[in-house]
């Protein structure tokens, strides 16, 4: 038998038995020899009823729920899609495949300053463009 089973029958047993003292305390009273050793008995028996109790609980056995885990597939052609750069839509992702930049890797190596004169646009745009597509090749 488990340890949580025999702790929940111990900690019945205890309380019932607490129970059955307290219910004929006119009786045990006098045989147990006062009110403070009557008391400490049923003291004790509901503290080591209730402990047992709990910890038989705690010990019950647990009930686990599996998560299957998918397996993710992911193409290299949406890694390096520079539309997933914050940012570049569709209408600068055909602006800069005239460029020449057709990849994320491609714009993570690209020059900020060259890359927004040719699309006339700030160079701290360009250079946030930069750092986001190189962020995006360390995550993946």
């Amino acid at each position: 038998m488990r340890l949580g089973y025999i702790l929940y029958i111990v900690g019945v047993i205890l309380l019932i038995g607490a129970g059955y003292v307290v219910y004929n305390s006119a009786t045990l009273e006098p045989v147990l020899g006062g009110k403070l050793i009557y008391g400490a008995i049923v003291f004790v028996s509901l503290l080591f009823g209730f402990t047992s109790f709990i910890f038989g609980y705690s010990l019950r056995p647990k009930k686990y729920r599996l998560r299957t885990i998918s397996p993710t597939t992911v193409s290299v052609e949406s890694l390096s899609k520079i539309t997933r750069v914050k940012g570049i839509g569709d209408r600068r992702a055909d602006q800069l495949k005239e460029l020449g930049i057709v990849t994320v890797a491609d714009l993570s190596v690209a020059s900020a300053e060259e890359l927004a004169e040719s699309l006339q646009t700030s160079t701290k745009i360009v250079d946030q463009w930069i750092k986001d597509a190189r962020t995006l090749l360390l995550e993946n």
